[in-house]
């Protein structure tokens, strides 16, 4: 059932930022198109708060507490006296919008641009249907100098995200299942909003490598329900001299995706336990779940050259495919 909303909703940008100064201008550069784009949203019922990962280029830090000065009732800035990475510094502004009494939250990293109509458009969704708990549009990769990646200059896991919102993108309710076991990562942070009783109650753990992931498999088994626009489509940025995107390219590829499986895999296990509480599976359903989920995973691992993680992952599928067939057997009376 279909229930609209007659409130009026606030917004709230929420931007982890970290620099270390290897290449100042170009780090200046983008959190400037980030918060240019967040002024020239059509919608200005917003706020915005920076929350600055401890970066060790002074000049930033200077550029940052002027943005907070210069704008005072748009946005806040918290600089942290230690690294805790991109998760815990979202849930530091999750925390921040909640005491704003802001109802819904687009996350947005400090050197990704949001389209003009971004706010306008996810409140509208918002309050049109109040059971919807999570929007996520697509996106369009962008270099150093905003312009428009070519397709075969973009890398194997941004293309098979792509490639999934141009197929059936996840909707509704349980998508957490699909996520987890046929599409792979679905929503790119830049292009997340949720309502903030949803992200307070699902943060983000503390780590490192596809924290979100772990976090949009976990805010479905909660019971956000999503939606798809394309209409938004954010600009993600990959610069032209990095072949991943910054995450991947600080950690390294192959300790990326060694991270990124075993945070996945925690991702996909804790949303079957929430799911498990609320009644929404069946015990006998978790290892035909895990078996799906670490095939297709392994298949994610393929498509990046990651062999012998491949191997790995689907050596663990086939100890789950003959578990659930134990199961099925003793569950039948066999």
């Amino acid at each position: 059932m279909v229930t609209i909303s007659t409130k009026e909703l606030q917004g709230a940008f929420i931007i982890p930022h970290y620099a270390d100064g290897s290449t100042p201008e170009f780090q200046k550069k983008v959190i400037d198109d980030t918060i240019n784009g967040i002024f020239n949203q059509t919608d200005n019922s917003w706020k915005a708060i920076i929350i600055d990962d401890c970066s060790t280029d002074k000049n930033i830090i200077e550029h940052l507490k002027n943005i907070k000065n210069n704008f005072p009732e748009k946005i806040e800035v918290k600089f942290l006296t230690q690294n805790v990475g991109p998760g815990i510094c979202r849930n530091i502004g999750v925390l921040w919008a909640l005491k704003q009494g802001c109802d819904i939250l687009l996350f947005n990293d400090s050197d990704d641009i949001s389209h003009p109509k971004r706010l306008e458009i996810v409140k509208d969704i918002f309050q049109q249907d109040s059971n919807i708990g999570l929007i996520y549009s697509t996106f369009m990769v962008i270099d150093e100098n905003n312009n428009l990646t070519p397709l075969e200059k973009i890398s194997p896991p941004i293309l098979e995200i792509l490639e999934s919102h141009k197929r059936k993108p996840l909707e509704g309710k349980d998508v957490w299942i699909k996520m987890g076991t046929d599409n792979g990562y679905t929503n790119k942070t830049s292009s997340t909003a949720v309502r903030t009783n949803i992200a307070y109650h699902c943060l983000f753990p503390n780590e490192r490598a596809s924290e979100d992931y772990h976090t949009w498999m976990r805010m479905s088994a909660y019971g956000a329900y999503y939606r798809y626009t394309p209409i938004i489509p954010t600009k993600y940025r990959i610069p032209s001299f990095m072949k991943y995107q910054m995450s991947r390219t600080r950690i390294g590829p192959n300790n990326f995706n060694k991270i990124k499986s075993r945070v996945d895999s925690d991702g996909f296990s804790k949303a079957i336990e929430m799911a498990l509480i609320k009644g929404s599976i069946k015990p006998q359903d978790v290892p035909i779940l895990k078996t799906k989920f670490y095939r297709r995973l392994a298949s994610s691992m393929h498509i990046d050259g990651e062999i012998e993680l491949e191997k790995e992952l689907l050596a663990i599928a086939e100890s789950f495919s003959i578990e659930g067939k134990l199961y099925i057997n003793n569950y039948a009376g066999i």
